[in-house]
């Protein structure tokens, strides 16, 4: 009723059988755990009086497609929508200032992000179709329609988890730091490339991106790290080529987390080189980033002599 100001913890936690609710004006807060695993909730309204939504406040609402968070909420808690999969669309008003770690993880249905153009924390720029924090320019959030900004400086932790339908993603040179778990169960995922900017990779990074098949790394032999012999788990080690700079093969080779390559293969780093590719007078022999080769090269980056060009 009208006359509630507040909603407890836990409060309707597992509650299968609720469909929809609407939160009234009087509400300013919605406690931890408030509607946790609440899997027949498909809809929920918002009242534009609550100002925070606490720890895990709708974690798990599998069924979950829609929900309208209106201006004047300020705190989206730590795991508030974590596993939310029937999620499409999320809208940030300009009011919210704090969006708690993880709030989104395993969001994997989500096709559009917005934040308001007024909101002073947090933007979509570039309608990069992700939550960046505007002051770190850290990408938060993103879904399988989303581009990464050259401005982005670092992918936080579980931006990209359990998006199955990622297939490729672009991480711009400049990023020097990809947080833990950033793209783990990525499913779709087939080839990435790690810029030569990166100097921090978290722990579980490409966890069980069952499908990768090309990795190419950009760093070079003196810069390279160390990195958790997990950021690979449930990688195809045998079926995964590891790309890696002209001279660099036998320090990959030696280093903790890139040692699991069974296919190394040295290619020129120095830039991309740009030909035109025309079907019926390709000479070279293309290969895309995961090893196959290609006889009739479309617009697209791909490996010829062991150097990496540009098809246009």
């Amino acid at each position: 009723p009208n006359s509630i100001t507040s909603i407890g913890e836990e409060a309707f936690c597992y509650c299968d059988g609720l469909t929809s609710v609407v939160i009234p004006n009087s509400v300013t807060s919605i406690g931890d755990n408030a509607f946790y695993k609440c899997d027949g909730l498909t809809s929920v309204v918002i009242g534009n009086s609550v100002i925070s939504m606490g720890f895990r406040a709708f974690a798990y609402c599998s069924g979950l497609t829609s929900v309208e968070i209106h201006n004047g909420v300020t705190i989206i808690g730590e795991r508030a929508f974590e596993g939310c999969y029937g999620l499409t669309s999320i809208e940030i008003p300009s009011s919210v200032t704090c969006i708690g770690e993880i709030a989104f993880a395993g969001c994997s249905g989500l096709k559009s992000i917005v934040v308001a153009e007024d909101n002073t924390v947090y933007d979509s720029r570039e309608g990069c179709n992700a939550i960046i924090e505007t002051a770190t320019n850290t990408l938060i959030l993103g879904c399988e329609n989303s581009v990464i900004p050259n401005s982005v400086i670092c992918i936080g932790g579980y931006a990209f988890s359990e998006i199955s339908s990622l297939t490729s993603i672009v991480i711009p040179n400049g990023v020097t730091s990809i947080g833990n778990n950033a793209f783990q169960y990525c499913s779709g995922l087939t080839s990435v490339e790690i810029p030569s900017s990166v100097k921090n990779i978290g722990n579980f990074l490409f966890s069980n991106c069952s499908s990768l098949t090309g990795v190419i790394c950009n760093i070079p032999a003196e810069e390279l790290f160390a990195v958790d012999k997990y950021v690979f788990n449930g990688v195809d080690f045998n079926n995964c080529i590891l790309y890696v700079p002209v001279g660099a093969k036998d320090t990959y080779a030696s280093t903790t987390g890139w040692s699991d390559f069974v296919n190394i293969v040295e290619f020129d780093a120095t830039g991309i080189d740009e030909v035109n590719g025309e079907s019926g007078k390709v000479k070279d022999v293309y290969y895309d980033l995961n090893g196959h080769v290609v006889t009739h090269p479309t617009k697209g980056v791909y490996i010829i002599n062991d150097k990496k060009v540009l098809v246009r």
